[in-house]
């Protein structure tokens, strides 16, 4: 009897620590975040993880909230009252947003 209770609290064990191993592996989706800035030729967006941001275009500031789904992410900035959508992808360093004429801007991660 001894035994076998020995055995059910080892296998209670390897299951947590299996799982709480398991729970720490979701680091894909934070490298491919928009959080932090992001350049290109002098601009540059910055989204914060409270959903948040500022672009600055050239030393104009425009701050706005954000939607992001991992594949397009919406921006209400302020004082405006409808959002711009923009389908976008993470590579790396890179973030490649399809601009409103349907173009490719690739931003690089500061």
């Amino acid at each position: 009897m001894n035994k076998i209770f020995r055995n059910i609290i080892c296998v209670f064990v390897l299951i947590v620590c299996v799982v709480t191993v398991a729970g720490c592996g979701n680091t894909k989706t934070n490298r491919n975040s928009l959080v932090g800035s992001w350049e290109h030729s002098g601009y540059v967006y910055t989204f914060n993880n409270d959903k948040t941001g500022s672009y600055d275009a050239l030393g104009t500031k425009m701050a706005f909230t954000y939607e992001d789904d991992g594949k397009k992410v919406s921006i209400l900035y302020k004082g405006n009252t409808i959002a711009s959508s923009y389908e976008y992808k993470i590579d790396g360093k890179k973030l490649v947003i399809k601009d409103s004429f349907g173009s490719d801007v690739e931003y690089t991660k500061k």
